[in-house]
């Protein structure tokens, strides 16, 4: 396997002892959550830069020829939303729902200065190899010292990422409350995703364009039975936000 795969394969496998990550979080419903998953991979991915070779002249004409081609295609497309002034082309229900709560709730953190500092990374990197320990994974010995700062590296943008995931969530069940659902990466305040998002849609922030992907797009939020819930009035409900998990 080579040293990346293998230092991927690892975070995947050790995502599993992750603090904030439960077993009773795997019942959730998928959108929301796996927007979440997709946020996380990406930026706790490396970007790769795919740069012409001058030994394959034709290879770089192809790609700008396809890009040129592309972009000029694109312009022709009607835009299915429109997002802080800026259209939305996709016609999957899913991803218009992905880029407008990226870019809001992104908006929403930066408003509210939520971020995770460096102790708080440090906690949730050292909880991750604790529950490693306590599963009994050892791969990580096997790896090379450059595959071991490669993996450092992943699990610290890694927890950055989920930390600020999980204290976004966190000010918006304090602002707005409501009903808590179980997800894949913890806690998730349903009503107050809702409740934000027709908040930001009446003042103007997206409007979706096409009808049937405006119904797919609220979905997720009014059917409850895509959802297992917090049972209401419950310890479990009061406290989902009591904690960070890294610090348990």
């Amino acid at each position: 396997m080579p040293r990346s795969a293998r230092a991927s394969w690892l975070i995947c496998l050790t995502l599993t002892a992750s603090p904030v990550v439960s077993s009773a979080d795997s019942l959730a419903g998928k959108t929301i959550g796996q927007a979440q998953i997709d946020v996380l991979s990406i930026r706790a991915s490396a970007t790769t830069a795919i740069q012409p070779s001058a030994q394959q002249p034709e290879a770089a004409l192809t790609l700008a020829t396809s890009a040129s081609a592309s972009a000029t295609a694109s312009t022709s497309i009607k835009p299915t939303a429109l997002l802080l002034g800026e259209p939305i082309q996709a016609t999957d229900a899913s991803e218009v729902q992905q880029i407008i709560l990226t870019r809001l709730l992104d908006r929403y953190a930066e408003q509210h200065q939520i971020e995770a500092s460096e102790a708080e990374v440090d906690a949730f990197v050292e909880s991750m190899r604790r529950g490693m320990r306590a599963e009994g994974l050892t791969a990580e010995d096997e790896l090379t010292p450059d595959e071991t700062a490669q993996v450092n590296q992943m699990r610290r943008d890694m927890g950055r990422a989920m930390i600020q995931q999980w204290k976004l969530n966190q000010a918006l069940h304090a602002q707005y409350g409501g009903r808590i659902i179980f997800q894949q990466l913890g806690p998730e305040p349903l009503d107050a995703y809702r409740q934000f998002l027709e908040e930001r849609q009446a003042a103007g922030d997206f409007k979706i364009l096409d009808k049937w992907l405006e119904a797919e797009f609220w979905r997720y939020f009014t059917d409850d039975s895509m959802h297992s819930f917090y049972q209401a009035g419950s310890d479990a409900e009061a406290t989902a936000f009591a904690t960070p998990p890294w610090t348990r």
